[in-house]
């Protein structure tokens, strides 16, 4: 979904020192259709076949001396390139605008700026503003914490009891990132980042209590902005007739924006403990991203031992 020029340039201007020198009338017209920026070279000299369109166009020094080299074909060749939908044209490295630039840009209707970055910095920190800017992004109801470093979100049903397992948590030292709703963010092709929604973010409902303010009550070591989702623990009433998984050979998964979470089921009754369970949980999928999986463990023992047994039994 394409970002508008002003929201990038917003975003970046302060990190980049991106100054505007011309074309600054377009910004509100202008859109970023991709979170990659490209780097001008072959382009201007004629190799138009693989013009991305909608992207930020940089210009380098290297690039710069070309266009000013070539003064017959490279401008023209510029040109069909900011054709495409180009919506900004950057100079590093502090690079002075020629002065045939700005009837090239305007033509298409091209914003252009200058940044004392080099092309290397100024990509680094350009694409890592973008790729938030084009991420995908759900809100999904539950709670969001850190357990022994592993970002756990804990789902299920009104009065289940999340909250209170997650005061419980927050009580053992862990913390929180948000409760009720978390705005969830897909980086690359496998990671999700939870945060919580304004304004309830570090706030909380506790019926028959009321908002509770989190920093305020237990300090600002109990809360967290952003934290990777990698476990789903999925609170739910104990049902007698379910049968519930005792062993933990096989994992669960929960897919949120095409990536494969893994997902406990923890059944909630009486007398049981919530928040140690989600403790374990986070401990024993510490172990498993090690490869120790007890339960494959027991029954490799298990099959040994029946193995010698019946050796024992019938040595012939």
């Amino acid at each position: 979904m394409p970002v508008s020029l002003g929201k990038v340039l917003e975003k970046v201007s302060d990190k980049t020192r991106l100054r505007i020198v011309s074309g600054e009338e377009f910004i509100p017209d202008s859109r970023v259709e991709s979170e990659r920026v490209n780097l001008l070279g072959l382009e201007l000299a004629g190799c138009l076949g693989r013009v991305n369109p909608g992207r930020l166009q940089v210009l380098e020094p290297g690039a710069l001396d070309y266009l000013n080299s070539h003064p017959g074909e490279a401008p023209g060749n510029l040109g069909r390139v900011l054709a495409s939908g180009a919506p900004l044209l950057v100079l590093t490295d502090g690079s002075e605008v020629p002065g045939f630039l700005d009837g090239i840009t305007r033509k298409e209707s091209v914003t252009v700026g200058v940044t004392p970055l080099s092309r290397y910095e100024f990509v680094r920190v350009i694409e890592g503003e973008l790729e938030k800017l084009f991420a995908p992004e759900t809100d999904y109801r539950g709670t969001m914490l850190e357990v022994y470093g592993v970002g756990v979100l804990i789902t299920g049903k009104s009065n289940m009891g999340k909250s209170e397992c997650a005061i419980d948590l927050l009580q053992r030292g862990h913390r929180i990132i948000g409760d009720d709703l978390v705005r969830i963010s897909k980086r690359g092709t496998n990671v999700l980042l939870a945060k919580g929604k304004p304004p309830i973010s570090h706030r909380m409902e506790l019926r028959g209590i009321g908002i509770i303010d989190i920093v305020r009550l237990m300090g600002v070591s109990a809360v967290k902005d952003v934290q990777k989702v990698e476990l789903i623990a999925a609170l739910e009433k104990w049902h007698i007739d379910k049968s519930y998984d005792r062993l933990g050979l096989d994992e669960k998964y929960r897919e949120i924006l095409g990536v494969n979470i893994p997902y406990i089921e923890i059944p909630v009754a009486p007398g049981r403990n919530t928040a140690i369970l989600v403790e374990v949980c986070a401990m024993n999928y510490r172990l498993r991203r090690k490869g120790i999986v007890p339960a494959r463990e027991l029954e490799l023992e298990v099959m040994d031992f029946i193995e010698r047994k019946n050796l024992e039994e019938n040595p012939g």
